[in-house]
């Protein structure tokens, strides 16, 4: 939720030379009755506060400071300053667009419209951090719903909702849930046209491996964001996700982007060998190689091994077989001068 203080501090400012007898207490309770609750404990329980009829706010606002004590006259002024408080308050940045989607349950974030509708406006002003989010956030939502086994069939019974066929609870309530997830499918074929005509639109990398783009220096430009931190696996998997359907697709190199922060973070096997597969420069796959070992991990060692091949599983002796996992990387030559300058930028990303 907002931070609501700094509104009412300013909003006391204003009164207190006229109206002494007027305490933040006052503004607080006078602002949660302008939204509808009858305490300012039951409006900071709220997880979304919205105003849909101004006037009467304006009069529960007016109702509640009569009932406190003031006059018809000071009533009357705290209604006037505390709808100021709302203008301002009801503002939605893209920071807590972020936060919303990142700390609300699903169930909650598909309820609300208002969130959505504001990040589109962002969209369409190009803003790169607000596409971004778009992308990973209708991804997480849909893919949450799509792995749901109960919506497998959610698509054919709101047909038969739309043509007012009578339906169980059940499934009616399956119509419902995709009826909710709709606005997501949608915003995703807006984000995807955005892009389509947006030749100039780059999306973000994330600013933890500016240092590693500026000592190898791949020619592309970028744009730089501070969003999802520790979440950077989950931006790659999006844009593979978004680019199975997508005539405009992700570049390989913004995904190889976030794979690179995430290895960063969290580094396995697996993920630096794929960096160091799609790396093009020989010093930055012995960087790979040698953050690697800091942590234990080797890719020079070849990691194959045997799997079911109907199951994905580790063979167990019963099925058909096959090979997975890889043969170790051959790393390039490079002078001793380059290899130290890898290790040099280990130590500075390290200290950071």
């Amino acid at each position: 939720m907002k931070n609501l203080k700094p509104l009412i501090f300013s909003a006391h400012s204003e009164l207190k030379t006229s109206h002494s007898e007027v305490q933040k207490s006052h503004l607080y309770e006078a602002f949660a009755a302008f939204c509808g609750f009858k305490s300012y404990a039951a409006f900071q329980a709220a997880s979304i506060v919205e105003v849909d009829d101004i006037k009467l706010a304006n009069s529960r606002c007016f109702d509640r400071m009569k009932h406190i004590g003031f006059d018809v006259n000071s009533a009357f002024l705290i209604s006037k300053c505390i709808k100021k408080v709302w203008e301002k308050y009801d503002v939605i940045s893209l920071e807590e667009i972020y936060t919303f989607y990142n700390e609300y349950l699903c169930e909650e974030t598909i309820e609300e419209k208002r969130i959505l509708e504001t990040l589109r406006s962002f969209v369409c002003s190009d803003n790169r951090d607000a596409t971004l989010m778009g992308i990973v956030f209708a991804q997480r939502l849909l893919t949450k719903y799509k792995e749901d086994p109960d919506n497998r069939s959610g698509e054919y019974w709101y047909k038969k909702l739309l043509a007012n066929n009578e339906l169980s609870s059940m499934h009616r309530l399956a119509a419902e849930e995709y009826k909710d997830i709709l606005p997501y499918q949608d915003f995703l074929e807006f984000l995807r046209s955005k892009l389509d005509k947006s030749y100039e639109l780059a999306l973000p990398s994330p600013s933890i491996i500016k240092p590693i783009c500026q000592q190898f220096d791949d020619g592309i430009t970028r744009h730089w964001t501070h969003y999802f931190k520790y979440e950077y696996l989950e931006v790659a998997d999006a844009f593979e996700l978004y680019n199975e359907h997508a005539s405009t697709t992700v570049s390989p190199a913004l995904r190889l982007d976030w794979l690179k922060a995430q290895a960063i973070i969290d580094p396995d096997e697996w993920t630096i060998f794929e960096i160091i597969e799609q790396s093009s420069e020989s010093v930055e796959e012995w960087f790979w190689y040698y953050w690697g070992l800091e942590h234990d991990i080797d890719v020079t060692q070849g990691n194959l091994y045997a799997i079911n091949s109907d199951t994905g599983e580790e063979y167990d002796d019963y099925g058909p077989c096959e090979v997975a996992g890889y043969e170790g990387i051959a790393l390039p030559e490079i002078s001793a001068k380059e290899k130290l300058n890898a290790k040099n930028l280990i130590k500075q990303i390290e200290s950071k």
